[in-house]
């Protein structure tokens, strides 16, 4: 009986032998499904990081969209007018006569020159003497010194003329009675020529102050006129 049940047993074994020759049970490689495992986790990983970085960049935005439909735009500035306005308009060159010592005749004479003259009173003052004190054509010479500028005018309700030089006019002065009279006379006929109406007496002063004399000769401590 024993015999016949290890037959049995055997012939059992055989067939379960023959069944996984013929059905072999699947091998799970269990290395591949972790390796598998990483690259799915690692790639969601990625998926999440860009996604994130997508809706930041789409809120900033969103957000630089809703602070320009609230910033204030600047308003243009006005056209500029395209004519000049009429009263700003240079005016019109006008003759002046600036007198001069002729060399050849040693004495003073009117010389033509051409300025645009402020139409106020104190600034043209102003030009006409700054243009004697400059001018100095050919053939004659400036009794004014060379080096002395005119610091200021002033014109008081007496129609008086203040004309304040720079101390070259008395310290660069060569001297002497007459050079000192036609100093003085020039500029007083100068003056009185442009402004006949205006002017009546012209004060010199000097570095603001009044002044004796420029070259010990003449007294100039009072306003002056042209003799009649």
């Amino acid at each position: 009986m024993i015999n016949n049940q290890a037959a049995k047993n055997t012939s059992q074994s055989t067939k379960m032998a023959k069944h996984l020759l013929k059905h072999p049970i699947p091998i799970i490689r269990v290395g591949r499904l972790e390796n598998n495992n990483a690259g799915f986790s690692r790639l969601l990983v990625i998926w999440g990081i860009t996604l994130i970085a997508v809706l930041l960049c789409l809120g900033v935005t969103l957000l630089l969209i809703e602070r320009s439909k609230q910033a204030v735009m600047p308003v243009a500035p006005p056209l500029l007018p395209t004519a000049a306005n009429p009263s700003d308009t240079p005016p019109e060159p006008q003759e002046v006569n600036l007198f001069l010592l002729d060399t050849t005749t040693l004495t003073l004479v009117p010389i033509k020159i051409e300025r645009r003259l402020h139409r106020e009173l104190r600034p043209r003052l102003s030009q006409v003497v700054s243009a004697l004190i400059q001018e100095t054509p050919p053939n004659f010479r400036n009794t004014i010194p060379r080096g002395t500028e005119l610091n200021e005018v002033y014109i008081d309700s007496q129609q008086t003329a203040y004309l304040d030089f720079s101390s070259h006019l008395s310290d660069g002065h060569i001297g002497g009675t007459t050079a000192e009279f036609l100093t003085v006379t020039a500029i007083l006929k100068t003056v009185f020529d442009a402004f006949p109406d205006d002017i009546k007496q012209v004060q010199i002063l000097i570095d603001g102050e009044e002044v004796k004399t420029i070259a010990g000769h003449l007294n100039l401590s009072q306003p002056l006129r042209l003799p009649q």
